[in-house]
């Protein structure tokens, strides 16, 4: 099956060709943004400058970082999901597109955008591409991994590329999820204090669960103690069950993850 994967954010565009039936590894190009052009632009460089995304594929997944939204499946209408998201992301209207992710078995939907004038380039370059954000797998595997013998939420902290992402599971349920641009690293223990306090959430045991891409989320997971909250830093490799894509460090662990399929596990 001939299928790529690209993800997009702000840092880098990645793109990843694999078949977990046949191979072990992708064959991948990691192509680091331009700040200094815009995104399309980088876009469009990343896509000139890599073999692979010259080729022609049965499957394309796309997939980007832009704010998203949890809606609740019974409360969502397709017809008034732009209107839902730049009621809640003003800055974007009139320059991305809505699109949204469904979450089987948690009866919600994410409401997410792409950059207007890259997600078009990306299209039609690739027609037949389907557009997700990069935290649909990630909470699939979040609620997944959550023992329905446990009665207690845990919080789920995602540190990647200046974002944090917070996640609530209570009874293999999806309770919140938000993501909060970081600054500097007062700012995620400032966050995740008020979620954690939200939730009854204390230093009882490991109910918090840190994960992220390069040394910020283990360096986070250590100092969560200066806040009364054990963190338990979740290990890519130990994770993934040292699977050889768990070692790339140049993937995020939601792009491992996507790759893996590890919430159908």
């Amino acid at each position: 099956m001939d299928s790529l994967t690209i993800r997009v954010s702000r840092d880098r565009i990645i793109f990843a060709s694999y078949d977990r039936l046949r191979n072990m590894l992708p064959d991948y190009a990691v192509c680091p943004n331009n700040p200094d052009i815009s995104l399309n632009a980088n876009v469009h460089q990343a896509i000139k400058a890599t073999d692979m995304a010259q080729q022609d594929y049965d499957f394309v997944d796309i997939f980007t970082d832009e704010p998203t939204l949890l809606v609740p499946l019974k409360e969502f209408d397709e017809d008034d999901a732009a209107d839902i998201y730049y009621f809640n992301f003003p800055s974007l209207k009139g320059r991305s597109k809505v699109c949204y992710d469904t979450l089987p078995y948690l009866n919600a939907l994410l409401l997410f955008s792409i950059d207007r004038d890259a997600g078009n380039t990306l299209t039609d370059y690739f027609p037949a591409a389907k557009l997700h954000s990069n935290l649909t797998a990630l909470m699939r595997q979040y609620v997944a991994r959550y023992p329905f013998s446990s009665t207690l939420p845990r919080l789920y902290c995602y540190l990647c590329e200046g974002k944090l992402t917070l996640v609530v599971v209570e009874q293999g349920k999806l309770h919140f999820a938000n993501t909060y641009n970081i600054h500097n690293p007062a700012d995620s223990l400032y966050f995740i204090a008020g979620i954690a306090q939200r939730f009854g959430l204390s230093a009882d045991g490991e109910r918090v669960y840190v994960s992220g891409f390069g040394p910020e989320a283990a360096t986070l997971a250590e100092s969560l103690g200066k806040i009364g909250l054990n963190a338990f830093f979740m290990d890519d490799n130990e994770e993934l069950s040292h699977h050889p894509i768990a070692k790339i460090e140049e993937f995020p662990y939601d792009l491992k993850v996507h790759l893996l399929k590890a919430y159908e596990v």
